[in-house]
């Protein structure tokens, strides 16, 4: 009987978790991961000067105040909430080799508890499910379809396991950007914004909103009334070959106003499964910081 080696299953299992929270992560043949997202960056990551256009306009002047106003709303709203879990279904572009646009869905739960709680729970269309633990001091991991589990340290917050997540794995993780405690580079990223107009979502009234980056478009329809949700998420790669799109779609929020049980953040080795090693390579101290070495 065949065991799995040490390097394969490793490297299976980073690219597992990359794809719980990716929308457009290649998990098949023949790929290559969108390069850019909107996502949150680590702190101290200042904003670029915005464009000029070559009809001489600021890229100012192409960002509606009412599409900013109400991106801040729900984002405001949103990393104001201690807790929540939502459900989201996400389907998503693979461009393969010649050019053959495939698309592949995965869904499931995420649970969040500020500052230092985060469960995932990952179904994919083939059959493979995946979850991961955050407890605030390690990050847990079990692919249960090739039964491997791993556990590492990390950071003390959500922000900083998630910037460690998007340094280790090099992948992007749009939906990771509802995680963040400030959700401003959003906004920041956007040199164009506009109003698209009312849409309805799953049956909820919503706004629709676009906005225009470097190299990726998004699009994001806010729950209207006094908890503007966002409820539906797409996300356009321009300068991916054939503009691979993601588009996740959060079918349920709910805020409970108790405390989430610690269980459900704890880390426990599916029955059966092999323990996997990993080395996380941490980031070296920065001369001239506090604590730091040259």
């Amino acid at each position: 009987m065949s065991m799995t080696s040490p390097i394969m299953a490793r490297c299976a299992l980073w690219a597992a978790l990359a794809a719980s929270l990716a929308c457009g992560v290649p998990a098949h043949a023949g790929t290559a991961a969108p390069a850019e997202v909107p996502a949150a960056p680590a702190s101290g990551v200042t904003q670029a000067e915005p464009p000029v256009g070559e009809d001489g306009l600021n890229a100012e002047d192409l960002r509606d105040p009412e599409a900013i106003a109400e991106l801040k709303r729900a984002t405001d709203f949103l990393t104001a909430l201690p807790r929540f879990h939502f459900k989201a279904r996400v389907d998503y572009d693979v461009i393969q080799d010649d050019g053959r646009r495939l698309q592949f869905e995965k869904h499931g739960d995420v649970y969040l508890q500020r500052p230092d709680r985060l469960f995932a729970d990952v179904y994919l269309d083939d059959g493979r499910h995946r979850q991961f633990w955050y407890d605030g001091r390690k990050l847990g991991f079990a692919e249960r379809s090739r039964n491997l589990h791993t556990q590492i340290k990390a950071p003390p917050t959500i922000d900083g396991t998630l910037d460690l997540l998007e340094a280790l794995l090099k992948d992007p993780m749009p939906l990771a950007d509802l995680l963040y405690s400030d959700l401003t580079p959003l906004e920041q990223r956007a040199f164009e914004a506009d109003v698209v107009g009312d849409s309805v979502v799953n049956g909820r009234p919503c706004l629709h909103l676009t906005f225009r980056g470097e190299t990726v478009d998004w699009q994001i329809w806010v729950e209207q009334g006094d908890q503007p949700f966002i409820r539906k998420l797409a996300i356009s790669y321009r300068e991916e070959p054939g503009t691979p799109q993601c588009v996740a779609q959060l079918d349920l929020w709910e805020t409970p106003a108790e405390k989430f049980s610690d269980d459900l953040f704890t880390f426990t080795a599916p029955a059966g499964s092999q323990w996997i090693d990993v080395l996380v390579p941490m980031p070296r101290p920065t001369a001239g910081k506090e604590g730091g070495q040259p």
